[in-house]
């Protein structure tokens, strides 16, 4: 049963391509080829027509891309210049390009047509020509083998259209199936000059290619540039030109309004933290001005500064392991947060002591399964105390959501209407560029103001003495705290190391708010 449906399936594919196949007849296929000295070239069809049965039209398949005598992929741009009728009467046509080949459908789909009809295709083809290194020579095959129906005789001219006359000549022609080998064909050779018939009939899917030669110096190579314009392909390809405004508009609307005022021309050295209103500004201000947002390294400095004012106490807790020790830190609450403390401050020991917490403490560890509820809250509050200070007018979260939201939107917009104009895979393609520059300037869009600016310079300067603090200079200031008093801005500027290292050899307090087993070592939660 199963056999018997393979054999029906089988003689009705072969019917319909027969059915197909007998629709026409192409009596004759001429083309002229005519090369210019820059190496492109013009050519013009004559396609001679019989139909057997009522049709529209027919379609005329070219490659423009495919693998030369020696194994290159080469990609011949072409245009189409027209397509008539014997009498020049223009017939309606529409090119697509479909896969490595351009299709020219010829017809009107409201019209049918009957009998002898001729096709008179002219187009402009670039980058075919081959430059070997002894000769350049035109491979081309001139009906393709693409149709459906039989050639009862093809040929073809070809004419250098140059001012030199090349001495030697070569010419080959091959008939058959793609990659065949077969040479049932013929060719002339003059002045400049190449004419080539076929010997039989070309059966459907059957084509006719030719070669033709000439002494080198007569076609200038094409320059690198136009290589390269080809192989981008601006006229197919220019949906991929939008994301580059897309990146150009980023890039003056940063210029424009992301990029922070210039108020010094350099960094001046500073020995203290800025202060607003003779308060110095908290670890976690420091931080967040720097790079322009909230991050576990500022919430960190903070909660080291909450312990270096007296509110929290820091214990290191070390546990045992079979290969290596687990060292986790608890906080324990000194005393309730007060007006001396900042908005963020407060709300920051608020949510590691909540009010339900019946101890007066936990681990850090502890804090990774509800930490983050608090995240937005701790955000706005810092950010709103910044702008209140008048260092942002906008917050900075605020700023780089506006700008993700766009990015996301121009993409999914960008899609849909490419979709319109293009292939899907190329509206896609486009369609995430576009909103790329806007996804990733997002995050330095947030610009601050002159105050806010000058004040992130006194916190370079300030961060340059912590990284670049010499023994002599800590021991003329003669604090025995300062290494304590400083630790939370080092945390928040990723100086410790540098910080820390300052310090060999300088006598400090032991701090009373970190308790360790071991040697002092500075608190790291993150």
């Amino acid at each position: 049963m199963h056999h018997a449906s393979y054999i029906v399936i089988f003689i009705l594919t072969i019917l319909t391509f027969t059915a197909y196949a007998q629709d026409f007849t192409i009596n004759k296929f001429h083309a002229d080829i005519s090369i210019n000295e820059d190496s492109s070239f013009a050519v013009k069809e004559i396609i001679d027509v019989e139909f057997h049965k009522l049709k529209h039209g027919i379609y005329r398949e070219i490659p423009f891309k495919y693998i030369d005598e020696r194994g290159n992929i080469i990609k011949t741009p072409l245009e189409v210049l027209s397509v008539t009728d014997e009498s020049g009467n223009e017939w309606k046509y529409k090119t697509k390009k479909t896969g490595n080949v351009i299709n020219i459908r010829i017809g009107d789909p409201k019209k049918y047509v009957e009998g002898h009809q001729k096709y008179v295709i002219t187009y402009k083809v670039v980058n075919a020509i081959l430059f070997f290194d002894d000769h350049d020579e035109l491979y081309w095959n001139v009906t393709g083998n693409y149709w459906w129906a039989p050639i009862k005789e093809a040929s073809a001219n070809i004419t250098l259209t140059v001012k030199k006359k090349s001495e030697n000549l070569w010419a080959a022609c091959y008939t058959g199936t793609l990659g065949s080998k077969e040479s049932q064909c013929s060719f002339e050779t003059s002045i400049n000059n190449g004419e080539f018939f076929t010997k039989k009939n070309l059966n459907s899917r059957e084509g006719f290619t030719i070669a033709f030669g000439w002494d080198k110096g007569l076609i200038s190579p094409p320059s690198s540039w136009e290589r390269f314009l080809w192989t981008i392909d601006i006229k197919e390809n220019w949906v991929f030109l939008l994301p580059f405004f897309s990146l150009v508009f980023m890039i003056s609307l940063w210029n424009a309004r992301g990029r922070d005022p210039k108020v010094k021309e350099a960094v001046t050295v500073m020995y203290e933290p800025p202060k607003y209103n003779n308060v110095p500004l908290t670890p976690g201000e420091v931080g967040t001005l720097v790079d322009e947002k909230l991050d576990p390294r500022d919430i960190t400095s903070t909660i080291v500064g909450l312990a270096v004012k007296g509110y929290i106490k820091i214990e290191e807790s070390k546990t045992e392991g079979l290969i290596l020790d687990s060292t986790d830190y608890y906080l324990a609450k000194v005393k309730e947060p007060d007006e001396n403390l900042s908005p963020f401050e407060r709300i920051l020991m608020n949510s590691i002591f909540p009010k339900e917490l019946r101890i007066p403490g936990k681990m850090v560890s502890e804090m990774k399964n509800d930490f983050y509820k608090y995240l937005d809250l701790l955000k706005s509050t810092l950010y709103g105390e910044l702008i209140n200070k008048k260092y942002f007018l906008v917050s900075p979260e605020k700023i780089r959501r506006v700008y993700l939201t766009a990015g996301i939107a121009l993409t999914v917009f960008s899609i849909i209407a490419f979709a319109w104009l293009t292939s899907p895979v190329k509206s896609i393609i486009a369609g995430v560029l576009m909103g790329v520059p806007a996804l990733a300037f997002a995050r330095v869009m947030p610009a601050k103001t002159r105050a806010g600016a000058s004040v992130y310079m006194d916190i370079l300067g300030f961060q340059e003495f912590m990284h670049r603090a010499e023994k002599d200079k800590l021991e003329r200031i003669g604090d025995k705290d300062l290494f304590s008093k400083f630790l939370p801005y080092a945390i928040a500027l990723d100086v410790v190391d540098s910080w820390a290292k300052a310090f060999e050899g300088i006598y400090q307090e032991p701090p009373e708010w970190y308790v360790s087993h071991g040697e002092f070592r500075t608190f790291s939660p993150y």
